[in-house]
């Protein structure tokens, strides 16, 4: 019974991640829950049991928002390195000139700015593992130096000759098909065979809509629980928005989009109201697609905002004066419009 008791606890089995919100696992409690029922997300957490307890390299493809990062944690947690450190690094979020200096280090006077030794992510991931997220927008020469630490396990920091040594496992992740980067030269080919030794796909979520429902009342617990409002309630029309919207954020936009609901309901009900503005425009418009022009021109201008928006704050990597100094707006404008269209500053620092 002892035996059976450990390999239950050892293994992702959906039905327990469905019915238990599969407890965070980590021993420092970072690890969040994988939650899925559809036969493809079942298929995922199959092969992540069987990937998981070996150093092989592996690349996870998925949209943006979809768990990539998910996946990764559990490759980790579930590994003989789980008392090693994991460091995530966003390949997408640093600088091309910084990247080599982030990932492999560098010594005094490398660079201008250089004024001591640094090690880089690979050292302090050693007897560890390292995320690299969004890989596939790697620097071309950069990827060649990526390609020796695979096959090698040896590196140099920048701006030294001395060769070190780490023992790391790289799980990759990409929003793209890196298939066709290499078609069109933006990808070493044979960096994508090296880390493609195992490939995990993420479904989109429109692609399972089957754990929507699932996953809106794991966050909507989640939440309730964490905003002392345990009386909570989806109102059928919200439910009905919420199985029928597509989701191009994903999970991650699934679970903001909750989690703005229950700060913001008043009642014992999440209401449609509380849902943000496109989301509510998209519902009205599938409800009647010959909408008014008043209403169609609405939800066009909410959805320009938006972007906006989101690409002012992208660029200033979340700094709110900076971000409403590029669009010419004053900051306590631009930060009603952030709160109008549940922006949130922190979603775009680095």
């Amino acid at each position: 019974m002892k035996q059976d008791t450990q390999n239950e606890a050892n293994s992702l089995p959906g039905q327990a991640i469905n019915q238990h919100a599969n407890s965070d696992f980590s021993q420092n409690g970072v690890f969040k829950p994988i939650v899925g029922q559809h036969p493809a997300m079942m298929q995922v957490l199959q092969l992540i049991n069987r990937v998981a307890p070996t150093d092989a390299t592996v690349l996870i493809i998925g949209e943006t928002g979809t768990g990539k990062e998910l996946v990764a944690n559990a490759l980790h947690y579930k590994s003989m390195r789980r008392n090693g450190p994991l460091i995530p690094v966003n390949c997408a979020a640093l600088p091309e000139n910084l990247l080599e200096s982030e990932l492999f280090g560098h010594v005094r006077g490398a660079y201008t700015g250089a004024v001591d030794d640094k090690p880089g992510w690979f050292e302090c991931a050693d007897h560890g593992t390292i995320f690299l997220d969004e890989i596939d927008s790697m620097p071309l020469a950069l990827q060649a130096r990526l390609l020796r630490i695979l096959q090698t396990n040896n590196f140099s920091r920048l701006g030294s000759r001395k060769i070190r040594h780490c023992n790391v496992r790289v799980v990759a992740a990409a929003n793209h098909d890196i298939r066709e980067l290499v078609k069109i030269g933006q990808f070493r080919q044979e960096l994508y065979f090296r880390l493609n030794l195992l490939e995990i796909c993420l479904p989109p979520l429109r692609e399972r809509r089957s754990d929507i429902s699932l996953l809106a009342d794991y966050f909507l617990k989640h939440y309730t629980r964490k905003h002392k409002k345990l009386y909570l309630r989806f109102s059928p029309k919200v439910t009905h928005v919420l199985l029928n919207y597509d989701y191009p954020g994903n999970v991650r936009e699934l679970e903001n989009m909750i989690h703005g609901g229950v700060i913001q309901a008043q009642d014992r009900m999440i209401r449609r109201c509380h849902l943000p503005s496109r989301i509510q425009c998209t519902a009205l418009s599938t409800a009647n697609h010959f909408s008014a022009f008043k209403l169609a021109k609405k939800c066009v201008i909410q959805q320009f905002e938006v972007d906006y928006l989101s690409k002012c704050l992208r660029a200033t990597e979340g700094n709110i004066t900076r971000a409403a100094r590029m669009a010419g707006l004053h900051v306590s404008n631009f930060h009603r419009k952030m709160e109008q269209h549940h922006l949130r500053a922190s979603s775009f620092k680095p």
